[in-house]
């Protein structure tokens, strides 16, 4: 045999040994595409199955890119979708798996988020893709943040607890948050639940925290004298929404004060008052008020406030508003500042007591005595409305239901305050009362009412 016959015959035995090595390593799945993939692909990957022909002298993997996952801590499901490109051979498939469970084959990914807390947590989330050559990218991750529980509050102070002037409340709490930090706001309202203040945007990080609550209105004006309110929201990254409960505080700052007989620039609202005190007519007037959907005011004696603390309760619970009369019906012009804002004091207390609000800034002094003194000495305690009146029926003299009716709506007009009693005959007269003011076109209304529709706080 001639030498090149033999060389022709070592080639091609040659060529067909490569052959067969090619199609060996081929057929080994993607895993040993490359020496670079190969040590990093779990040997439980599933077996890609081609969709079309390779092209020929491809060995570059495909390219998968993930979008869904983002880098916030979220509190619905994440869809994790994953987008393949090969611009050779093409993508045969991406394989997934979720925090190293088992790896499965498919274009997306749903990280779900139920309501239990049962997938809160940073989850993992591994990719690649293999192309119809079968050479598979190394894998890849993303991190989905899962958080369905909302922030922790937990109250610590409010201090002052009796603010004396215009100055800052300091609240103090802590905030439970695994997370991190919150986003809180806070709102401050009068105990009939109109808002004095708030603010937005204050971030705290989890842990004792501090927040300064200004006791003034956004115009600088410092609060109207009562008792307020202070109530948190948190947001937590995840968009979870906590909503403390409230704790109050009480303005008791040194005011100017007025008398008022009626109040001008209201329209046609009216304000019916009730002085003195009778837990059964109190209770009936009460009725009448939540059948027809009207607000009153009531100026009980602080000891029938303390003899019934339940009906003081329901009182303020229907959206009425309260004043105080004192304790003892004494004359105030013949009292001292000591002696007439004790007076005040101790029914104040027994509002305090039985419901948590306060009478002021409304005082009443008895048979409607006053005079600088008084108004000097109700200021300063708190008390800078001194409520009197411009339509007295004279019920307290027991003139009969029908007399009292007549006598109210004979005298009513826009921004009156009528002074009533709480009597058995007064109870009796108020349905119509009430009835002749519809028919008149007036609405009955309570005393914050009627000086909040004056624009006044």
């Amino acid at each position: 045999m001639s030498r090149r016959p033999l060389i022709l015959l070592v080639a091609v035995g040659i060529g067909l040994i490569c052959a067969l090595g090619a199609v060996a390593v081929a057929t080994r799945g993607p895993e040993r595409s490359s020496p670079d993939s190969a040590s990093a692909l779990p040997p439980d990957m599933p077996v890609i199955t081609p969709v079309a022909a390779p092209s020929p002298g491809d060995v570059a993997p495909p390219v998968t890119e993930a979008d869904g996952a983002g880098t916030r801590w979220r509190n619905r499901a994440a869809v994790v979708r994953f987008a393949a490109v090969d611009d050779a051979s093409g993508v045969a498939a991406t394989v997934w798996r979720v925090d190293s469970g088992q790896w499965r084959i498919g274009d997306k990914v749903v990280v779900k988020a139920p309501k239990d807390h049962s997938n809160d947590g940073e989850h993992v989330v591994e990719f690649y893709s293999v192309d119809n050559a079968l050479n598979a990218e190394a894998p890849r991750s993303v991190t989905v943040r899962i958080d369905t529980r909302p922030p922790r509050f937990t109250w610590k102070s409010v201090s002052p607890a009796v603010v004396r002037g215009v100055e800052p409340v300091q609240c103090r709490f802590t905030i439970g948050e695994p997370t991190g930090f919150v986003k809180l706001s806070y709102t401050i309202t009068d105990q009939y639940g109109h808002v004095a203040a708030r603010k937005h945007g204050v971030k705290r990080h989890a842990g004792p925290c501090s927040v300064k609550a200004p006791s003034r209105y956004k115009s600088g004006k410092g609060l109207t004298p009562g008792v307020y309110r202070i109530v948190f929201t948190l947001r937590d990254e995840a968009g979870n929404v906590t909503v403390s409960v409230p704790r109050s505080f009480r303005d008791q700052r040194v005011v100017k004060g007025a008398v008022w007989y009626r109040v001008n620039g209201v329209g046609r609202l009216v304000a019916l008052t009730f002085d003195d005190g009778g837990s059964a007519p109190w209770r009936s007037i009460l009725n009448t008020f939540r059948s027809y959907r009207m607000h009153g005011t009531f100026f009980p004696l602080g000891s029938y406030v303390a003899a019934d603390p339940a009906l003081a309760r329901r009182c303020v619970r229907e959206g009425h508003g309260i004043g105080t009369h004192g304790w003892t019906h004494a004359l105030m012009t013949h009292q001292t500042a000591r002696q007439i804002q004790s007076e005040w004091a101790r029914s104040a207390a027994a509002w305090w007591k039985a419901t948590g609000c306060s009478p002021m800034p409304y005082c009443r002094p008895p048979y409607g005595a006053v005079n600088a003194a008084t108004i000097r000495a109700s200021a300063a305690a708190g008390y800078c409305r001194v409520i009197l009146w411009d339509v007295d029926p004279q019920d307290w003299s027991q003139p009969g239901a029908g007399v009292i009716v007549s006598r109210v709506l004979s005298h009513v007009r826009p921004g009156s305050i009528v002074c009533l009693h709480l009597t058995p005959q007064t109870a009796a007269a108020l349905p119509a009362i009430l009835r002749g003011l519809r028919a008149r076109g007036f609405k009955c209304v309570s005393l914050p009412e009627l000086f909040r529709a004056a624009g006044r706080r």
